[in-house]
């Protein structure tokens, strides 16, 4: 009897591990597959994810017929209007704008530019033996106007090849519709193949899914303040195009900690070599008090706090480990790096919180058993 049980035992082993190592190949095959979606599936399934707390609400507060659906083309249509579609808008009016710039103009600014940074005023001058071998080492006055205007064009066509891959954008459109209705389903599965008990498998899924929609709330409010902040204060003192820069500004913004600069700093410069000196130092004042220094670290805060308790966010990442996988997360995966990277390591660090639980829990386990 012993030995017969033995014996279903071991292929009843041998029949799991053929199990799971079939499984294995059909997830690496499946991946093959489809490894031209794998971005938009992984971006369609994060966004799902953050935008989760808002589906829920409205799952709740809604009383009619086919509402999963109904909701979910709902939240895909508030995601194309007011995230992709001014992206694609603004990508087409680079690919206009840029080739525009007189090269002969943005030449004098690189010579007057130039000029300025090899005499420095005091107390700058302390800086100026490492910028004259900065310079040196660029040797920027013999950059020649054909080089500038190959650089524009280049620039241009970088905005174009972005243009190019707006499939991009609808495929994640797609896979973010999906995920919305057969998110909860696919939920499930997955928790079910997770060898973990219910409780860390839901402490796990909070970790991943708050510090997402933390990220996506915060950095969505941050665009949209700051867009518009930037866009009215030219609109009312220059006769830049505001509706253009302040876009600019707004997704430069979701570049953590140097976004807000890296439009209002050229600006100000270009002022600055125009002898405007009285606005250039406005523009920077504006920014970093304004645009830095009380929307991106007042009023977000103010607007997460707010957000955190609404939809009950809780999250063991501080938000300098936040800014800091936003902008590794860049560097790898792009743009789309901004909600990827926090997801990689929200995720890591509900592993970790797993493993010390289970670990004080199993502790404890063996100091009562050992007592008793």
């Amino acid at each position: 009897m012993y030995i017969l049980k033995e014996k279903l035992l071991d292929k009843f082993m041998i029949s799991k591990n053929f199990i799971l190592f079939a499984l294995i190949a059909s997830f690496f095959f499946i991946g093959y597959i489809f490894q031209n979606y794998l971005m938009g599936i992984i971006v369609g399934g994060i966004l799902a994810i953050a935008t989760r707390p808002i589906y829920d609400i409205l799952m709740r507060k809604s009383n009619f017929s086919y509402k999963k659906s109904l909701i979910s083309i709902f939240l895909t249509l508030c995601l194309f209007l007011f995230v992709f579609l001014p992206l694609i808008y603004f990508v087409g009016l680079s690919y206009q704008f840029i080739p525009s710039i007189n090269a002969d103009q943005s030449m004098q600014y690189i010579k007057n530019l130039v000029g300025y940074l090899k005499s420095l005023p005091e107390p700058f001058d302390i800086f100026q033996e490492s910028i004259n071998a900065i310079l040196g080492e660029f040797d920027i006055l013999n950059v020649d106007i054909t080089m500038v205007k190959s650089l524009l064009n280049n620039i241009a066509q970088f905005f174009w090849k972005i243009n190019g891959i707006i499939y991009q954008f609808f495929l994640i459109l797609f896979f973010y519709f999906l995920f919305n209705i057969y998110g909860y389903k696919l939920f499930i599965l997955v928790t079910r193949l997770l060898p973990m008990i219910k409780k860390f498998k839901r402490t796990l899924f909070n970790e991943l899914s708050n510090t997402i929609s933390s990220v996506f709330f915060g950095t969505i409010f941050s665009m949209i303040t700051q867009g518009i902040a930037f866009g009215l204060f030219l609109y009312i003192t220059t006769d830049y195009d505001a509706f253009y820069f302040g876009m600019a500004a707004g997704f430069m913004t979701a570049i953590p900690i140097v976004g807000t600069y890296l439009i209002a700093f050229p600006i100000a410069i270009v002022e600055l070599l125009n002898q405007n000196y009285l606005f250039s130092i406005i523009i920077v004042l504006f920014t970093i008090v304004i645009m830095s220094g009380l929307i991106d670290n007042l009023l977000r805060l103010v607007f997460m706090k707010y957000i955190n308790k609404k939809f009950s966010l809780h999250y063991s990442l501080t938000e300098l480990f936040i800014l800091l996988a936003m902008l590794a997360g860049i560097g790898v995966f792009g743009g789309w790096g901004i909600i990827i990277a926090p997801a990689i390591l929200s995720l890591c660090v509900g592993l970790i919180n797993i493993y010390i639980k289970s670990h004080i829990s199993n502790t404890s386990y063996k100091d009562k058993k050992l007592k008793t």
